[in-house]
C-alpha cells in the first residue's frame, strides 16, 4: 500500500499529466478492492476510505 501512495504522489509531482494517470489508477484500484469485498455490510463499512484527489482539483 505505502508503495501504490509513493507512485501516486511522484506521478502527480513529476509527470506531466500524472494526476489523470494516478487518478484513473486509483478508481481501477478502489474498484479492484470493493470486487473483492463481498457484502453489502463490509461494502458500507469500507466507505469511509478517502478517495484520491489530485492537487488541481483541490486547487480550484
Amino acid at each position: 500500500m505505502l508503495l501504490y501512495i509513493w507512485f501516486a504522489v511522484m506521478m502527480q509531482a513529476f509527470v506531466p499529466g500524472g494526476d489523470r494517470i494516478a487518478s484513473l489508477q486509483a478508481g481501477s484500484y478502489e474498484a479492484h478492492l470493493r470486487a473483492e469485498i463481498e457484502g453489502p455490510a463490509v461494502i458500507g463499512a469500507a466507505g469511509h476510505v478517502a478517495r484520491y484527489t489530485p492537487l488541481a482539483a483541490r486547487a480550484r
